[in-house]
């Protein structure tokens, strides 16, 4: 072999090289994508928890008011997120029971019900939070009767 084909191998050699190591970075880049949506999907429900309490802590009417329009824009997000399919499907599966519970939880109240209605001033209020309802309305009525029943409101 010559100059020429030693050259030829090295550049082959080079490209199985670059291609190798791009099937490693991206490989890589997966499982850090993953672990990021994993991470943010607890965050976001952690804050889900905390608005809930608050908004079922608040000591008057208008102070859960506040806490129930913050508590709907965190589940707007959530709920945008999983109408247009922009998180994993793991932690889609796992938000998704959250929100269907948080539903469901305020459905079973009558003063959150009345706070919700009242924070929703046009069509568009809350309009992705009314989707995932509406597409998962058997799941969240069946969890609002459990938590009824729980409550002994039958």
């Amino acid at each position: 072999m010559d100059a020429s084909d030693w050259s030829a191998v090295a550049a082959a050699a080079s490209a199985v090289a670059a291609v190798a190591a791009l099937a490693v970075a991206w490989h890589a880049k997966q499982i850090q994508g993953k672990s990021t949506d994993f991470t943010n999907c607890f965050e976001v429900v952690e804050r889900l928890g905390v608005a809930l309490r608050r908004a079922d802590n608040a000591l008057d009417e208008a102070k859960q008011k506040f806490e129930i329009v913050e508590l709907l824009n965190l589940m707007e997000g959530l709920a945008l997120l999983h109408n247009d399919d922009r998180i994993a499907v793991s932690t889609k599966k796992f938000t998704g029971k959250y929100l269907m519970q948080a539903i469901a939880g305020m459905r079973a109240s009558e003063s959150m019900t009345k706070l919700k209605h009242e924070a929703i001033t046009d069509s568009d209020t809350f309009n992705e939070l009314q989707k995932f309802e509406e597409r998962h309305a058997a799941e969240i009525r069946n969890l609002s009767r459990s938590y009824t029943i729980k409550q002994g409101i039958r």
